[in-house]
Formats: structure tokens, sequence, C-alpha cells
């Protein structure tokens, strides 16, 4: 005997069960299933010779592939700027437009003043800055222009400064003539330093001490501060010559030549100030005066002094004998 009411009980246990796998399909709370997305169907309800439409999800580049991505096109696109020449081409209008309106605001130079010019021609210290009409104080580029005036021959050191607003100031600080240097069958003027400073035809510097040969005028500096030391002997000196870039010899005016040694020319010199003040040796009859030893001094005589010395040792009764002959 069912109880009052059966029917209904069991039809409402239908409905609830019904209800229960009615949440569970939707999801319903505290069904703990996860829903998602594949691109075929997996499951074993779905009947077969019926397809599923599968379903694409939008595959999306790595964000490195992009930034290298468009890098690349970026690159591409100023290479193709550059090789067509469009990028230099809007570069120098540029700067003509910019130059146009410096020049029009009174920047341009227009005043050049010259400090310490004693030997330099005004041409070469002009071609040397570069300047031009659109030239500006404030686009000048005065170490460039440093390096230019300190390769001209006369100049040592230069400097170039703007005084705003359209004048530049240059000072020089110029070479000084030290030497006349014959090389060859040529004539230099070099300075302290032997850096030839100048060509001249003719020998019109007769201030000016004469070095002659290869490396003289490099080293001539060492010796003509020492000859200086001994005024007698300098105002006798018509020229100093390098001999094998190793030593001096002085050439006098009166055509003698004092070899001096490679090492402590100082000593050598010395010892010629005392032959001449003691024999007069630089003004006598010697045609050669050799210090090359440090033990001795050997001394060469013209021919007619030579003579004049054999006839003065040989009796007045003797007959002289030629040279080579047996006695």
């Amino acid at each position: 005997m069912q109880p009052l009411g059966g029917k209904t009980s069991k039809r409402r246990g239908q409905r609830k069960r019904s209800k229960n796998r009615t949440s569970q399909t939707r999801g319903g709370r505290g069904s703990g299933i996860v829903l998602s997305l594949f691109t075929s169907w997996q499951g074993r309800s779905q009947k077969p010779g019926r397809e599923r439409p599968r379903v694409h999800s939008a595959r999306v580049l790595p964000r490195s592939w992009r930034v290298a991505a468009v890098g690349f096109m970026a690159v591409a696109g100023l290479y193709g700027l550059s090789a067509g020449g469009h990028i230099e081409r809007s570069a120098d209008y540029a700067t003509k437009k910019i130059s146009t309106i410096i020049v029009s605001a009174g920047f341009a130079v227009n005043k050049v003043t010259i400090e310490g010019q004693f030997r330099s021609k005004n041409s070469d210290v002009m071609k040397a800055l570069g300047l031009e009409r659109s030239t500006t104080t404030l686009a000048f580029n005065t170490a460039v222009a440093q390096d230019r005036l300190e390769k001209l021959p006369m100049v040592r050191r230069a400097r170039v400064m703007r005084l705003l607003p359209s004048q530049l100031h240059v000072v020089l600080k110029e070479r000084v003539p030290y030497a006349v240097w014959q090389n060859n069958s040529a004539l230099h003027l070099v300075d302290q330093d032997g850096v030839v400073i100048g060509n001249i035809n003719q020998r019109t510097h007769r201030k000016l001490p004469l070095v002659v040969g290869v490396g003289a005028a490099k080293h001539a500096r060492d010796l003509l501060s020492e000859l200086s030391q001994w005024p007698q002997i300098k105002a006798k000196v018509q020229a100093v010559v390098r001999v094998a870039d190793r030593r001096w010899n002085l050439k006098l005016h009166n055509g003698m030549e004092v070899r001096l040694p490679e090492n402590d020319a100082a000593r050598a010199l010395k010892k010629v100030a005392e032959l001449e003040r003691s024999h007069a040796i630089l003004s006598g009859d010697a045609i050669l005066l050799d210090l090359r030893l440090s033990d001795r001094v050997t001394i060469r005589l013209s021919d007619d002094a030579a003579s004049r010395r054999d006839s003065a040792f040989v009796s007045p009764g003797r007959k002289r004998h030629k040279p080579g002959q047996d006695t």
C-alpha cells in the first residue's frame, strides 16, 4: 500500500533529478566543470558520421618577433632613403636654411684679427681658416681651423677664438729661422728643431749659420749652442758639416778644416781654443786640425808651409833630398 500522495512524491523526485542534470550541464554552482575549446570534439555521445564544425583560435606572434619585424622594416626604410640620397639632400637643405637664418641674425663672420703674425702671409692664414660668405661664428669649427694653421710652415702653435657676434681672433706663435740648411744643392730655412720653414734660392741670410749634410738641420742646435761659448772660434767658422750623420767638421773662412770627434765635441772645442790662444793655430799655415782621437792632435800644413818648414831644417851646405830617396 502506497502512502498517501505517493505519486506526487515520485513526480517530485523525477523533477528533482531532471533539475540536477540541467544544473550540471549548465555549469551550475558546485558542478566543478571547466569548459575549454578544442579543434575537434572528443566526446562519445556524438553520433557516427556526423562532424562537429571546428573552431579555430587566432594565433598571435610573440612580442619579440613583432619588435624585430618593426625594427627590420624601419632599418630597411632608412637604408632605402640613404641609398637614394634623400637623407643627405634633406640634411643639406636644412643646414643651408639654418645657416641663412643665422647669417640674417647678424652672426656671419665679417672680421678676423690676427695676433703674433710676423712672417706668415695673410693669404695663407685666410686660406687655412677656410672662411666663406655663409660661415657663421656659431657653426665655425675652431679646432679644425687650428689644425690647418699649425700645418703652415711658419706656424708652430695656433689658437682660434670666436668673439660673438661676428668676429674671429687668431693667435699665432711662429717659428723663428735658426739656420740655413744646405742639402745637396738646395738651401732651406730651418728653425731650432730642424723643421724646414722655407726654401731660398741663394744665401741671403748671412747672419744665420750654414749647416751642411744629411741630419745637419736636426742636430745643429747642440753644436751651435756649444760653439757659441767660444766666440773666437765661432767668428772664424763659415759652415758646420755633418759627416755620415755621426759627427761634425768645422769649415773656416780661410779654408781650414777642423775635424771634431763623434763624442765629447765640447772637449775638442776647448782644445782648439787653447791652441788658438797659444799658437794662433786657426790663423796660421795649417789646413787641417784633426781632434778625432782623444790623446793626440794632428795638424796638416799647406804645401807652401810644408816647403818652408823643410827648408828651415836643411843646412846651407847640405843638399836636399827628394822625397822617397834614400839618405
